[in-house]
């Protein structure tokens, strides 16, 4: 993992390769400290193989969907990106405690692709909200 301060990310167009694996190579180191205390066998060690599958798949994904540029990318794969870093980063989330791991540098919470996303769904609940109080 890098040392270098990085910013806090407030939207998922903000992710670039460099976090992901930053992340990914966090949760894999997690994972193989704890390999050595479960062992080999056993439904611990099953358990264990398939989360690190799961972050390896997610990751993947991550950044597959990162090569798209951000101005071509359509809704089900701006949706997939916030998706997919909010699990990998909940994955890595029990891990955060260890080490003096900084928390800021991957626990915000993402919830729209872009500052245009995020003005478009606040429209949104405005205008829902304003149906609503309307006699």
């Amino acid at each position: 993992m890098s040392e270098k301060p990085a910013p806090v990310l407030r939207y998922a167009e903000q992710l670039t390769y460099e976090n992901v694996r930053d992340l990914e190579a966090f949760c894999y180191q997690q994972l193989e400290r704890l390999h050595g205390q479960v062992g080999e066998t056993g439904e611990l060690s099953f358990a264990m193989g398939a989360l690190s599958r799961y972050v390896s798949n997610s990751a993947g994904l991550l950044e597959h969907l990162l090569k798209t540029d951000p101005a071509d990318r359509v809704d089900w794969q701006k949706a997939a990106i916030v998706r997919e870093w909010q699990q990998l980063r909940a994955t890595a989330h029990p891990f955060n405690h260890r080490d003096g791991f900084d928390w800021d540098r991957w626990w915000t919470h993402l919830e729209h692709h872009d500052a245009a996303d995020e003005a478009a769904f606040r429209g949104r609940i405005a205008a829902t909200d304003e149906e609503a109080i309307r006699p």
